[in-house]
């Protein structure tokens, strides 16, 4: 009997640990999945921020995307033209460069969403000569980006007329409600004090299972 009772109860035991093993390596695979960096241009269609209820795609933030890496980029080559991979890996405040860089690029976005926002409400339109200068700007960016930056970025040089509208716009109408405030423009900028207050009454959500698993650094640039 008690031979019987010994047994059931190695039974039980063993069928624990082996519930316990899975459990574990069902957490760890999880885990390795969530942390495993994902293709930028493979994800283009999946929402990447949602701003006041409406959802923008990652091709709609690839403009910031890759103008963030870009800039960071240059700064990396002035630190160690050799090794720019040094640069993006500084901890400063607290996170790493690339980390601190991939979260002003979405924080870039959603401030031209809300100033574009408020732009339409005020009936904005660019002049002919805005217009000029904003297609010279979205030209030069797709030159600069150059080929194997555009096909690792995924998106055509056409989708950036609409990007680069919405970021005319939203810089003029960032001006016309500096004047309004009476303040400087610059209040209004993404790390501007004024801007974080008007931020408050704006609602936005970033995609983090996504945006985390971005390869910062890397996506348009080597």
């Amino acid at each position: 009997m008690k031979k019987q009772e010994g047994g059931r109860q190695t039974y039980v035991f063993l069928a624990v640990m082996c519930l316990l093993v899975a459990v574990v390596a069902a957490a760890a695979f999880s885990r390795a999945k969530s942390l495993e960096k994902i293709v930028f241009r493979e994800h283009l269609d999946d929402t990447a921020v949602t701003v006041d209820g409406s959802e923008y795609k990652f091709r709609d933030v690839a403009f910031y995307v890759a103008y963030q890496e870009m800039e960071t980029q240059k700064q990396a080559k002035v630190y160690d033209l050799e090794h720019t991979g040094k640069y993006w890996n500084i901890h400063t405040n607290g996170s790493f460069l690339r980390v601190e860089a991939k979260s002003m690029a979405v924080q870039m976005a959603v401030h031209d969403v809300i100033f574009y926002d408020m732009a339409v409400k005020e009936d904005a339109a660019l002049t002919e000569e805005e217009r000029i200068y904003m297609e010279n700007r979205k030209a030069d960016f797709w030159s600069d980006l150059e080929e194997e930056g555009q096909k690792r970025l995924g998106i055509q040089e056409e989708e950036l007329e609409e990007v680069f509208l919405r970021m005319a716009l939203a810089q003029k109408e960032q001006q016309r409600y500096a004047d309004a405030q009476g303040v400087d423009y610059r209040e209004y900028n993404v790390n501007g004090d004024s801007y974080r207050e008007l931020l408050k009454t704006h609602t936005y959500e970033i995609n983090d299972a996504l945006w985390d698993r971005l390869d910062f650094g890397k996506i348009t640039v080597n």
